[in-house]
């Protein structure tokens, strides 16, 4: 089960020197920074709409949970869209990623902090209407870098 408590939302602070946030290229460097703080993975997506017409022929555009691939199958996605206007993107744990993730439907809207029933994710990105990605995890040590490299503040989950 993920249980995110903590978020960084990446805005144009975070990207000063593009005019506008959810390029394709600025997911890449996201995926980028990623790849050497994460173990071995591989990515799902859902709910992605995109200047492009890559989400539809990858089957990502709908809620249902998609399986893209490892780090050069997002890569090359994102080396094809311009900007993203909405998507979800979860990366797990290679050797987790044999749950049944098609029968998991999820989306950009959906609540901040809900949590998923899949074990062995490892992050959360959404992309979010052309203004900001955020980042979701339960583990804090790994937002601390990504806060670090942004030089944004995290947010916690607020306990009930």
């Amino acid at each position: 089960m993920f249980e995110p408590k903590y978020l960084i939302r990446l805005d144009k602070k975070a990207f000063v020197q593009d005019q506008v946030v959810c390029l394709g290229a600025q997911l890449k460097s996201i995926i980028k920074n990623l790849s050497e703080l994460i173990e071995p993975h591989v990515w799902f997506g859902a709910d992605v709409d995109a200047i492009s017409p890559m989400p539809k022929k990858l089957g990502v555009d709908s809620f249902q949970l998609r399986k893209i691939g490892d780090n050069h199958f997002l890569l090359n996605l994102c080396e094809n869209i311009d900007q993203f206007l909405s998507g979800v993107f979860i990366a797990v744990k290679e050797k987790d990623q044999n749950f049944k993730y098609s029968e998991l439907r999820v989306g950009t809207e959906d609540e901040q902090f809900r949590s998923l029933n899949l074990d062995g994710v490892l992050i959360e990105i959404r992309a979010f209407d052309t203004s900001y990605f955020e980042i979701y995890s339960d583990n804090l040590i790994l937002m601390k870098k990504l806060s670090k490299i942004y030089k944004i503040k995290i947010s916690y989950v607020r306990s009930a």
